[in-house]
């Protein structure tokens, strides 16, 4: 598989998608305080509560994105500990058939 996030094109691409998903998010948050101004406390409409979601994702998305980059694609290994364990063997599974 080729690894399309190596280049310089594609790192400064991703960068420059989280400083647009942030933006979006700062313009997201003006509109919900706006919002949020105008009515009473402890009393959300369900777009504000849209707009509080969309406002985590772009924030969570776009620093992501801003500050690691490529980086997410990354491989990383994974320690013994954690790893799957292999598919049991077939003599095993019939071994136990015996006694059930």
């Amino acid at each position: 598989m080729k690894k399309w996030h190596d280049g310089f094109a594609a790192n400064i691409g991703l960068r420059a998608g989280g400083v647009a998903l942030l933006g979006l998010g700062g313009a997201t948050a003006v509109r919900l305080h706006h919002i949020a101004l105008g009515v009473p406390a402890r009393e959300p409409t369900a777009f504000m509560m849209a707009l509080a979601a969309i406002l985590f994702l772009c924030g969570s998305a776009g620093s992501a994105l801003l500050l690691v980059g490529p980086g997410l694609w990354e491989t990383s290994t994974v320690s013994e500990r954690w790893r799957r364990l292999p598919p049991p063997d077939l003599a095993a599974s019939t071994a136990l058939d015996r006694y059930v």
